[in-house]
């Protein structure tokens, strides 16, 4: 079942966390950080008027020191938390399903007729998520976005390997983030979010941005210096504005299957 359970949370949820050092920053001046801020306001702005859910083709592939593996299929999200992966065969026959709301999750095995279920607030959960990760917004994370609420800029610097600006931000949840801003784009390439302590405890990168006014990253990444893990996530051919409800992120489960509910 644990097996089962982290497979579950590294295609649906990214969960894993990285240690590595904060980035090389440089200071930036007054008017520069003026400028860079009202362009940041401004793609946030935008960002709200973008579609509310995504369907397309997707390939996540695992690696770490024991074991990897790529499974493909299809993904739909939709805000502000909704999450549907179904991984498929070379056949096109259906192996696995996750889904979560947002607060509680389901994650169902074919090959071995079996479906988990439980809370994301609960222990179970809890082993795989690190502390910066919010469910209840697991939508923002996937597409590279800043989920809503009122931020505060702290700071804003000059990344010195010329990926972009900094920008260090807080939710005024214990956290903050370090978000790495394209301006030129206006996408986001990076997220991290650190404690209170400073500590690095949720990384994911984003990259081959899709067209367009709201464009969606085709490639998202999370790298974890521990235990030399990483997820990557390859996103395509995504449906244009799909019509999707909460509806679709359901999947029933034959009668057969044994039902295991987990805290």
């Amino acid at each position: 079942m644990v097996r089962c359970l982290s497979l579950a949370c590294c295609l649906g949820l990214f969960f894993l966390s990285g240690c590595a050092g904060l980035p090389k920053t440089a200071r930036i001046s007054d008017s520069e950080k003026s400028a860079l801020t009202d362009r940041f306001v401004e793609v946030i702005s935008r960002q709200r008027n973008c579609h509310c859910c995504i369907d397309a083709q997707a390939t996540v592939a695992f690696s770490s020191l024991w074991r990897k593996g790529t499974l493909n299929g299809f993904l739909q999200a939709m805000s502000p938390s909704y999450l549907k992966f179904v991984g498929i065969n070379p056949l096109g026959q259906t192996m696995v399903v996750f889904v979560t709301d947002g607060a509680s999750f389901r994650y169902v095995s074919v090959l071995t007729a079996t479906e988990f279920e439980g809370p994301v607030d609960g222990t179970t959960y809890a082993k795989y998520a690190p502390e910066g990760f919010l469910p209840e917004h697991g939508f923002y994370w996937l597409i590279g976005r800043l989920y809503p609420g009122k931020i505060q800029i702290l700071d804003v610097t000059r990344d010195e390997d010329g990926g972009g600006y900094w920008f260090e931000i807080s939710y005024g949840n214990g956290t903050k983030s370090l978000v790495l801003f394209a301006e030129e784009s206006g996408v986001f390439l990076r997220h991290i979010v650190l404690n209170e302590e400073e500590e690095k405890i949720f990384n994911v990168s984003y990259d081959d941005y899709s067209e367009g006014s709201c464009p969606l990253p085709g490639k998202v990444t999370v790298a974890s210096l521990i235990h030399d893990s990483t997820m990557e996530l390859r996103l395509a051919d995504w449906l244009p504005e799909p019509a999707i409800t909460v509806d679709d992120f359901s999947y029933d489960v034959p009668a057969a299957y044994k039902r295991v509910v987990v805290k």
